[in-house]
């Protein structure tokens, strides 16, 4: 199966957190699975470090480094997930990088895992809340 992390979700991943359920944990290393970052959460990371580093103690360099010797696979943003963001009202969801990666688990047929129950309403691909 292709898991999508969502930010947070890939935050507690690299720091194996206890906030990560032990079953998403599971499926985050199982062989069965591949693993997708999302150059959005990058980004995401990127801005909060360099906008508060104290709250955001990773630059995005730091975790692409982290994301590759975990063996995760970066996603781009593609045509498809700017047409799948077209054919559907995400306006309601204010943070612009939750609307890109739930429109690239819709355009890429992955699992979205993430914590934010408002992505959930969206129904746009297979979430799994946490």
């Amino acid at each position: 199966m292709k898991l999508l992390l969502d930010t947070h979700v890939l935050l507690w991943a690299l720091e194996d957190s206890p906030r990560l359920p032990f079953e998403i944990r599971e499926e985050i290393i199982s062989e069965n699975n591949e693993v997708y970052v999302s150059v959005a959460s990058l980004w995401e990371i990127a801005i909060k470090h360099k906008k508060s580093p104290d709250k955001m103690p990773f630059s995005a360099s730091q975790i692409r480094d982290y994301c590759q010797r975990a063996g995760y696979i970066f996603l781009s943003i593609s045509v498809d997930c700017v047409s799948t963001y077209d054919t559907n009202d995400l306006s309601s969801h204010l943070d612009p990088f939750d609307q890109i990666l739930t429109c690239q688990s819709a355009s890429h047929m992955m699992k979205l895992i993430t914590h934010d129950e408002k992505i959930k309403k969206f129904n746009l691909g297979f979430v799994e809340l946490i």
